[in-house]
């Protein structure tokens, strides 16, 4: 699933401790700013001289945070990300799937920007018997900044506490069955929707949209970008291979975004030059071509939180609803799609775990 070298294969008659992480996000108003600190303190996403890093870190961090604050305060009562329960919830799932298949698993979070911080992630699966580890990250693409600095940042907390310890590391799953089939799905009832109540095709429009990434990570061979690609084409290959009928196909092929996928992202921060086409823009250029019905699927997040909730919901919908766009929606995040879920268990029993002799594998992959 990823051109990474071999990891080493897991003990299926050990007890394992399944390790969800992520970004990670404040629990309250209070936690805003020292998130944001620990954000702007990793290089991968701050890349300046060492020496800079703190002072820069912290001034980065006291400017932003009231403006950061006040978007957490929109989506939720106490100024937190739901992020956290959602993946606890995944990580429980998952194991549970893997538990049905006979394996000895126990689960627990790790954060990279903001509590549980691996360390204590570990130890408490320690306590509860781990000898051996599987890292799963929330990152269904791969990048240096994201994906790398979080399984960098969890393998150094087991190394602290668990040294020697056999871990595998999962890098990517962007073409994973069960998460291409959980964001096509909603993508393919909006075009029947569309097409049942007869609306003119031209004046639809169908966008993707994935977190964007700094070029120069992608010009230094980031897989990232070649990742978001084949995972819209995939998704975008099955939503028109589920229209059977004569005229969903023909309204997919006729949308006023075009025939093929429409790739947008979001989420550029600072003035270097990010991936493109930035999501408002694109939209802002569709409906000055009569685009009047916009749905939105996100492909990057396994969870809703300030990017889906905020950016999405509330930031863009108030932009676009300037440029005359009467209806507009979007595909929720991965949560605890069953699917998905599905899927990535039958992913990881087959392909982390050394098979037994006469072991009959069934994996969803």
């Amino acid at each position: 699933m990823n051109g990474f070298l071999a990891q080493p294969a897991l003990d299926p008659a050990r007890r394992t401790g399944l390790i969800f992480c992520g970004m990670g996000g404040p629990d309250g108003p209070e936690a805003v700013e020292p998130f944001l600190r620990n954000l702007f303190r990793d290089p991968c996403i701050l890349p300046v001289p060492r020496l800079l890093t703190p002072i820069l870190s912290r001034l980065i961090a006291k400017r932003r945070a009231p403006f950061v604050r006040e978007r957490y305060a929109m989506i939720s009562d106490d100024s937190s990300t739901p992020q956290l329960q959602t993946t606890i919830d995944q990580a429980r799932e998952t194991a549970h799937r893997l538990a049905e298949r006979g394996l000895d698993v126990v689960e627990g979070v790790a954060m990279r920007y903001w509590k549980p911080f691996p360390e204590e992630c570990v130890q408490l699966l320690l306590d509860r018997g781990a000898e051996q580890f599987l890292v799963v990250p929330a990152y269904p693409q791969y990048a240096c900044a994201t994906t790398g600095s979080t399984l960098k940042f969890v393998r150094d907390g087991i190394e602290q506490l668990a040294p020697g310890a056999v871990v595998h590391d999962v890098h990517d799953w962007h073409l994973l069955p069960g998460y291409v089939a959980a964001l096509a799905e909603p993508v393919a009832a909006t075009i029947r929707r569309w097409a049942t109540v007869r609306v003119d095709p031209r004046e639809c429009a169908l966008l993707y949209v994935a977190h964007s990434l700094p070029e120069k990570f992608v010009q230094q061979g980031d897989p990232y970008l070649e990742q978001v690609t084949t995972t819209v084409q995939a998704v975008h290959d099955r939503v028109s291979a589920g229209l059977s009928d004569r005229e969903g196909q023909h309204f997919l092929t006729s949308l006023g975004s075009g025939q093929g996928p429409r790739l947008t992202y979001q989420s550029k921060v600072g003035p270097i030059k990010w991936l493109g086409p930035e999501i408002t823009e694109e939209i802002h250029l569709l409906s000055e071509v009569g685009v009047r019905r916009v749905f939105v699927q996100p492909i990057s997040f396994t969870c809703e939180h300030v990017e889906t909730l905020h950016e999405l919901d509330i930031e863009l919908k108030e932009d676009i609803a300037a440029f005359g766009i009467e209806d507009y929606a979007r595909g929720p995040a991965l949560n605890l799609n069953a699917d998905w879920l599905d899927s990535l268990a039958g992913h990881l029993f087959a392909n982390t775990f050394a098979q037994q002799p006469g072991q009959e594998v069934s994996a969803d992959v």
